[in-house]
């Protein structure tokens, strides 16, 4: 490939123009009144010949009759993340009731998939939704908004033991893992250029982490529970000082001073320290203990939240304020 660099020119007082390579012109055979067309991916811009004609994008999956729930539904998800227009499901004699619910649950559990046609063979889903109409920037803040929603209810259901706001919490889970694939499936098939994408990507993977936790602490306080109150002082102090830097670190994404970033960092020590000096009481509680470690994570993955964030900072910017 050739590189060849071009003076750029100023006409009408706004107008920007630079001349193309002769030799790109013959072969392409364009001439006066030809149209080319322009790819622009942040600071880089791609320009081809003709007008650009994007393929459908149209992936199968044979079912056999022999296929678990689990595998297909992980396979679908797999599909989704690697990018499709149309999904054509089908299988050489006919299709299950049990295959026809675990498609209708994927549709529900994935953004911008509908069903489009079914028969006793086949089922066809079409994607309707890309970055261009759903960019990833909201998918990011709707899912921040989710997470930090999920870990604040979770200290409520944990202090007022509160069952049905458990089962919310863990029904919740499934709307931050559809903003996850979706942001994985935009990334993955290159609808966002440069540098931006790693960090939205490691972001969203964290903050899927941190809704999974938020879970896990539910199950445990179902299956269980916090004896005395002393106990659920210790753990309900760890959760406030915990979801305290997850606000703070999850506000600062969209950006915020190096200081304020650090002092978010420092906080993995703190948090290292106060899980210790639980585990050192000895409650001799399961129950405790676990949820303990899920906190202990929830915070840690937050100072992960504000180093990236750092990172993302130094990137975008050329002059640093340190």
């Amino acid at each position: 490939m050739a590189i060849e660099s071009r003076r750029v020119q100023l006409t009408g007082g706004s107008t920007f123009i630079v001349s193309l390579p002769q030799e790109w012109i013959k072969r392409n055979g364009i001439g006066k009144g030809s149209l080319v067309s322009m790819d622009i991916n942040g600071e880089d811009l791609r320009i081809f010949p003709g007008e650009e004609v994007r393929k459908e994008i149209t992936r199968t999956m044979e079912i056999s009759q022999s296929v678990t729930e689990e595998l297909l539904q992980r396979s679908m998800i797999s599909v989704y993340i690697s990018g499709f227009d149309t999904l054509i499901i089908r299988s050489s004699s006919y299709l299950s009731q049990g295959v026809r619910d675990v498609v209708k649950k994927f549709t529900r559990l994935v953004m911008g998939v509908e069903i489009f046609e079914e028969s006793a063979r086949s089922i066809v889903l079409q994607n309707v939704l890309d970055s261009n109409s759903f960019p990833l920037s909201n998918a990011l803040k709707r899912m921040i908004m989710n997470v930090q929603n999920m870990f604040q209810d979770t200290i409520r259901a944990v202090e007022k033991n509160e069952n049905e706001l458990m089962d919310s919490i863990i029904s919740r889970d499934d709307e931050v893992d559809r903003y996850h694939f979706y942001i994985m499936k935009e990334i993955g098939n290159q609808k966002v250029e440069g540098g931006e994408l790693t960090f939205y990507l490691i972001f969203s993977r964290i903050l899927e982490r941190i809704a999974d936790h938020s879970v896990n602490i539910c199950i445990l306080m179902k299956n269980g529970e916090i004896n005395s109150e002393e106990k659920k002082k210790t753990v309900l102090d760890f959760m406030n000082f915990c979801n305290e830097i997850l606000q703070k670190s999850t506000t600062a994404f969209m950006g915020s001073d190096l200081q304020s970033l650090n002092t978010i960092i420092n906080s993995k020590d703190q948090i290292r320290r106060m899980k210790s000096s639980v585990m050192e009481k000895k409650f001799n509680d399961v129950t405790v203990s676990s949820i303990m470690e899920e906190i202990s994570r929830i915070g840690l993955y937050s100072t992960d939240i504000a180093e990236i964030t750092m990172d993302r900072y130094i990137y975008r910017n050329q002059t640093v304020k340190v």
